[in-house]
C-alpha cells in the first residue's frame, strides 16, 4: 500500500502541529494498544480523527483568510508601486511616499517574512531577502526616524491637517494614495518616541478614525492596537479620546487590563495621576524670530507695501560689453541690504553637468560648530558636494558670469558647493558670513556675498527664507539670488539671517557661490563712514 504524504505549506503550519499535539496530549492514553488484529479500540481512533479534522478545519479557515489578507496586501503594494514606476520622480518627491516606501521597507516586509517563515517557499524567500539585504539599499532605522521628523516638520511648518497628509493631501493637492490606519499608528509610535507629543496626538487619533471604518474593528486582534493609544493618548493627557476607546474595548471584552487600567486612572482624583508628558522645544524653537521664519515660508508674512515701493524689475547690463547686447533680467527683493535674483542665469545643459558631477561625491551636510570645525545636525537636512571651479569650464563660467554681473573680484572663491534637500530638508535661520574671524578660510577672508544658484524646481516649499525682511524667494530653475552678507566696513549685516523653507513636495537642488573679501578693496570700496549700526540690533535672537 503506498503512504499517503500530506505536505503543509501553509505559514501556520506551527499553528495546526501545536493544537494537534496539545488535543493528543488530551485524549485519554491507552497502554500498548495494538489496534491491527482487533475492532475494538478503533472508535478511539476515530474520534482521534474528530480532533484532529476539527482543528484542521480551523487551520484551513485560517489560511484562507491570511492568504485573502496576503492577497489583499499584494494588491495594495502592486498599485502602490505601479503608481511609482510610471513617474518615479514625482513619486519620490513627495514625503508622504517616501515615508510609506521607508515604512515598507523597513516595518512592513519584516512582517510579510514572519508570516511566510514556516512555508517550504519560505526558504527561497528568506535566501533571496539575505541575498537583497547585502546586494540592494534598504534605509537604515535612522533613516526611518529621519522620514517621521520631516512629516512633523512639514506639518509643524506649513500647518499641514492630520486628516488631509493621511489622505494623500499636501497643502490641498492630492499627490498620492491614502495612508492606512497602521501607517498612521506606527508613525504616531515614532513621534512619541521622538517626543513630538502634540503631533504624536493627532496621528494616533487619526489611526483610530481609519481603524473604526475598517470592517474588522471589532475583531479582538485589533484590541491591542486600540490600548496601546488609549494608554498614549492618556499619558498625552487627552483624557476624553482615552476614556472613548478603552470603553470601546471593554464594551467587547470586559476582561482587558490594560483598558481597565486606563478608564481607572482616568476616574482616579487628579492629583493622584500622573503628569501629561509635553513636548518641550529647544530655547530657539520658541523664539520670535522662529515662529517669523515659520511664517514666512507659509506666506502669511510678506514684504509691505513700503518696502515693495521702490523695487524694480529691469534689464543689467554692468556696462559690461557682451551684456549691452545680452542684459540679464534682474529683479528687486531689497535695496538695503542688497537682495536681487538674476533670472534665466545658466542654462538647462549647464545645471545637469553640475548635477552630474556632485552626485557621485554627495555627503550630509555640516554647520560650523563652536567647539568641532563642522557636524551634522537636525537644524540642516539636506546632502552636499563641493566642486573645484576649475574641474569643468562651464563652473569657470559661472564665476565669469558673477564678475560680469556685479563687478566683484571672483579670482578668490571658496569651492562651488552643490546641496541637494531631499525630505523634508531644510536648514533653519543663519547667517553666511563667518561671525568667528578665526574660522575663516585662510587667505579667502569672509564672504561678502553669496549667489545661490537655484538648479531645479521645487513644487512646494523650499523658498529662502530671510525672516528679518520679511519675504521669501521661491526657487525657480536657472535663477541666481545674490546678496551682500558684508557692510561695506566689512561687518556682518545680521539682517541678512536666511533660511531654507522645509521642501514639502519635490527635490531642490542648488549651487551655493560664496565670493570672499580679500580681493574686494577696489570692486566695493570702504565707505567714509561706519555703515554698519543699522543692523546690530538684529544680532541678538529673540
Amino acid at each position: 500500500m503506498n503512504k499517503i504524504r500530506w505536505k503543509f505549506t501553509s505559514p501556520t503550519i506551527h499553528l495546526l502541529i501545536a493544537t494537534c499535539t496539545c488535543l493528543l496530549l488530551s485524549l485519554p492514553c491507552q497502554a500498548q494498544i495494538d489496534y491491527f488484529s482487533s475492532i475494538s479500540g478503533l472508535e478511539n481512533l476515530l474520534r482521534t480523527e474528530e480532533y484532529l479534522l476539527q482543528s484542521f478545519r480551523e487551520y484551513v479557515r485560517a489560511s484562507k483568510q491570511h492568504l485573502q489578507t496576503l492577497e489583499s496586501e499584494l494588491h495594495r503594494i502592486e498599485m502602490e508601486y505601479a503608481q511609482a514606476a510610471r513617474n518615479a520622480e514625482n513619486y519620490l518627491t513627495n514625503p508622504v511616499n517616501v515615508y510609506r516606501l521607508m515604512k515598507r521597507l523597513t516595518n512592513d516586509w519584516t512582517i510579510y517574512e514572519e508570516r511566510v517563515q514556516s512555508d517550504e517557499a519560505a526558504q527561497t524567500f528568506l535566501r533571496q531577502m539575505n541575498e537583497y539585504r547585502e546586494t540592494l539599499s534598504f534605509p537604515s532605522t535612522e533613516d526611518f526616524r529621519a522620514s517621521a521628523a520631516a512629516l512633523a516638520r512639514l506639518q509643524e511648518t506649513y500647518h499641514l491637517d492630520t486628516t488631509q497628509i493621511a489622505g494623500g493631501f499636501l497643502n490641498g493637492v492630492k499627490y498620492g494614495t491614502s495612508m492606512t490606519w497602521q501607517d498612521c499608528f506606527v508613525l504616531g509610535k515614532q513621534l512619541f518616541h521622538l517626543e513630538e507629543y502634540n503631533h504624536t496626538k493627532m496621528w494616533l487619533k487619526e489611526s483610530m478614525q481609519r481603524l473604526s471604518r475598517e470592517p474588522y474593528y471589532r475583531d479582538p486582534h485589533t484590541f491591542d492596537y486600540v490600548e496601546d493609544v488609549a494608554k498614549s493618548l492618556l499619558n498625552l493627557g487627552d483624557l476624553e479620546t482615552a476614556l472613548k476607546l478603552s470603553d470601546d474595548v471593554l464594551s467587547l471584552d470586559p476582561t482587558r487590563s490594560t483598558a481597565k487600567y486606563v478608564k481607572n486612572t482616568i476616574l482616579t482624583p487628579v492629583g493622584e495621576r500622573k503628569p501629561t508628558l509635553t513636548t518641550n522645544p529647544s530655547y530657539y524653537h520658541q523664539t520670535e524670530e522662529f515662529e517669523t521664519y515659520k511664517k514666512v515660508c507659509r506666506g502669511e508674512i510678506t514684504a509691505s507695501p513700503t518696502q515693495l515701493r521702490p523695487l524694480r524689475c529691469r534689464y543689467e547690463t554692468n556696462n559690461h560689453p557682451y551684456r549691452l547686447i545680452a542684459p540679464l533680467k534682474l529683479e528687486e527683493h531689497s535695496l538695503d541690504p542688497l537682495v536681487v535674483t538674476f533670472h534665466d542665469f545658466i542654462d538647462d545643459t549647464k545645471i545637469a553637468t553640475i548635477k552630474y558631477m556632485a552626485e557621485p561625491r554627495m555627503q550630509r551636510s555640516t554647520v560650523r560648530d563652536v567647539v568641532t570645525l563642522s557636524k551634522a545636525t537636525d537644524f540642516r537636512i539636506s546632502k552636499n558636494a563641493w566642486l573645484g571651479y576649475q574641474e569643468h569650464d562651464y563652473m569657470l563660467g559661472m564665476l565669469r558670469d558673477l564678475h560680469d554681473i556685479t563687478g566683484l573680484d571672483v579670482t578668490r572663491c571658496e569651492k562651488l558647493q552643490v546641496a541637494n534637500y531631499g525630505l523634508g530638508g531644510h536648514y533653519e535661520p543663519h547667517w553666511d558670513f563667518y561671525l568667528d574671524t578665526e574660522r575663516m578660510p585662510e587667505g579667502l577672508g569672509n564672504r561678502i556675498a553669496t549667489a545661490i544658484f537655484y538648479l531645479s524646481e521645487v513644487e512646494q516649499g523650499g523658498a529662502t527664507a530671510f525672516p528679518n525682511l520679511k519675504f521669501a524667494i521661491k526657487p525657480k530653475k536657472g535663477n541666481v539670488l545674490f546678496w551682500y552678507n558684508l557692510h561695506r566696513t566689512l561687518e556682518g549685516d545680521y539682517r541678512t539671517r536666511h533660511a531654507a523653507c522645509p521642501v514639502l513636495k519635490g527635490s531642490k537642488w542648488i549651487a551655493n557661490v560664496w565670493i570672499n573679501d580679500i580681493t574686494q578693496p577696489f570692486t566695493r570700496p570702504c565707505l567714509l563712514h561706519q555703515d554698519d549700526e543699522i543692523s546690530k540690533p538684529y544680532a541678538t535672537i529673540v
